[in-house]
């Protein structure tokens, strides 16, 4: 992964939180994911602001080249 190119590129995010999916979604594994952005072994950045009023889309993009999306509630709807 050239992450020169993704941080230079695209806007990182700030407090990614991966969402379980149902169980037979078996090739989206929030947990691994989630675990993997806070070691640093995963970069998280936005695709999307406010997608829908509030909701972000965000990706999460690993070393070997794979990424995964979610949905997140961005800042409007955090205590």
């Amino acid at each position: 992964m050239r992450t020169g190119t993704l941080t230079e590129t695209y806007q990182p995010y700030p407090d990614p939180t991966p969402l379980i999916a149902p169980g037979w979604f078996d090739c989206f594994d929030a947990t691994a994911i989630g675990t993997a952005l806070e070691r640093g072994e995963a970069l998280a950045f936005l695709s999307q602001r406010d997608l829908h009023d509030g909701v972000d889309r965000v990706i999460a993009v690993f070393p070997d080249g794979r990424a995964f999306a979610w949905h997140q509630l961005n800042e409007k709807y955090q205590d």
